[in-house]
């Protein structure tokens, strides 16, 4: 299956490693799957164009190597064991609440020997507060609204460092009910960038922030304030 995927991608070279570790990746996925409630996609072309060509979007926009990333709501692994796969040189921290998916991602990383690896089963607006403007680049894919992903997201980021979120469509809604956050946060919105991935399997935006700014010290909230009453 890999030697027939079509990658079309900038900035990365998939190498027989590469293809190999992904691989095994998808096997783990199917394997553990339904123990773990990891995903609705299980098809094989479907799991490696809609999750792992869709995490690896974001190289034609930003240089990955030697940096300190953070995936927040990191779920199955998507991006982050994906781009540590394909950019073994970063330093990757996976923030997950649900402790039965932090389970499967450490079976991944022991399963893969992939280096550098920190899985955080914690909730991300506490995590926030103890390593704020530590990470060269957080990222985030299918796990809240724009508004509300920005202030658990930009207070980890450096300055100077970025945010990207992964998002579908209605972007430019979110957008604009984002933008208060952002000014508040210290974010300002760098580029966008839409995708049309292979086999007709969608539409992928990727926002791309710039950390301008320290976020003041109040941010993030709790969550349940943080969804209640968003910025």
């Amino acid at each position: 299956m890999i030697d027939k995927w079509d990658t079309n991608l900038k900035n990365f070279q998939l190498t027989k490693d590469i293809a190999t570790k992904l691989q095994s990746y998808y096997q783990l996925i199917i394997e553990y799957n339904q123990k773990f409630n990891l995903t609705t996609i299980t098809e094989e072309t479907e799991v490696y164009y809609k999750h792992f060509y869709d995490a690896l979007l974001i190289t034609n926009s930003i240089s990955l190597n030697d940096q300190n990333v953070c995936d927040v709501g990191s779920g199955l692994g998507i991006p982050g064991i994906v781009l540590k796969i394909c950019f073994p040189n970063l330093q990757l921290t996976m923030i997950e609440a649900n402790q039965k998916k932090c389970q499967f991602l450490k079976v991944v990383v022991d399963h893969l020997k992939l280096q550098d690896v920190y899985i955080v089963n914690q909730r991300v607006e506490i995590f926030a507060h103890q390593y704020r403007e530590t990470f060269d680049l957080v990222v985030a894919r299918a796990v809240a609204a724009l508004n509300i992903l920005n202030e658990i997201c930009l207070p980890l980021v450096k300055i100077s460092g970025s945010f990207v979120a992964y998002k579908a469509l209605n972007v430019e809604s979110e957008l604009n009910i984002s933008k208060n956050s952002l000014s508040l946060l210290g974010g300002s919105l760098m580029q966008q960038d839409t995708y049309q991935l292979p086999n007709n399997y969608g539409t992928r935006n990727l926002l791309i922030f710039k950390k301008n700014k320290l976020t003041p010290l109040k941010y993030p909230r709790a969550y349940q304030q943080i969804k209640n009453k968003p910025l």
